[in-house]
């Protein structure tokens, strides 16, 4: 089957384009539709399609094309990866609050992911969307897409032992960031946990299991107020050096 070089050309761009916008947080929602992420996809494609290389020739060899594709699927997935595990790192905060608080006793439907999960969850997942989209982070995402073709040509990718070490790297320091997020709250309520059963053991007649729940969920209120100041700046700049690390993920992957 032979569709021509631009078509070869175009099917590969889309496939990268795909991969990135398929597994984004803000797309990756079940409540975003499938025709929706697919025409997004054709006409971010086509848009990007004239500016990109056009000398790229791979004859009828649909094996060939094949393995191009998955490459550009790669490249996608890497990018998406990367961009959902700043999500994941504040959602990680925001269940070992809930968890802490007995918050994760109360859960109701994410309409976005179709899973049960805590107010504390959602909030803080509210929190980084919004974020997210206020410093225009979703801008950085689209030129990141853009710049992916000039910096990692079509069919040039090479998975290097130093993009997996970088990755991995990254995960720890994400994720560290995400526990900064939720340590005042966390620190608080080891506390209180480490006071309640000190009072347990002097006073055996009070039921610490009963007692306990609500002055959790009451320090948990009031410290999630008062570090409102610290956890907000913390999110906007897990989202602000988005651009660089990105882009040195680019350079690893040639």
């Amino acid at each position: 089957m032979d569709i021509g070089v631009d078509g070869q050309r175009f099917v590969l761009i889309f496939s990268r384009v795909a991969a990135i916008l398929w597994f984004l947080p803000l797309f990756s929602s079940k409540t975003v539709s499938v025709p929706f992420k697919a025409g997004l996809s054709l006409l971010i494609s086509f848009l990007f399609f004239d500016s990109i290389g056009g000398n790229l020739v791979f004859g009828n060899d649909p094996y060939q094309l094949f393995l191009l594709i998955i490459k550009e699927v790669f490249i996608g997935l890497v990018i998406s990866f990367f961009v959902r595990l700043l999500f994941v790192s504040v959602d990680a905060a925001g269940k070992i609050i809930s968890l802490q608080s007995s918050f994760s006793f109360a859960q109701f439907m994410d309409p976005m992911t179709m899973t049960q999960v805590s107010v504390i969850e959602q909030f803080k997942n509210l929190m980084a969307m919004m974020f997210f989209l206020a410093i225009d982070a979703h801008h950085v995402i689209i030129s990141a897409m853009y710049a992916s073709f000039r910096d990692v040509p079509i069919g040039t990718v090479v998975v290097q032992p130093s993009l997996l070490q970088y990755l991995i790297s990254a995960t720890g320091k994400i994720f560290g960031a995400g526990l900064r997020i939720g340590a005042p709250v966390i620190v608080t309520l080891l506390l209180v946990e480490l006071a309640l059963g000190m009072l347990s053991r002097m006073i055996p007649q009070v039921n610490i299991f009963v007692e306990g729940v609500p002055v959790k969920i009451l320090l948990t209120m009031i410290m999630f107020s008062l570090s409102l100041g610290v956890v907000v700046p913390s999110i906007i700049g897990i989202f602000r050096g988005l651009d660089g690390e990105i882009l040195r993920i680019f350079r690893l992957m040639v």
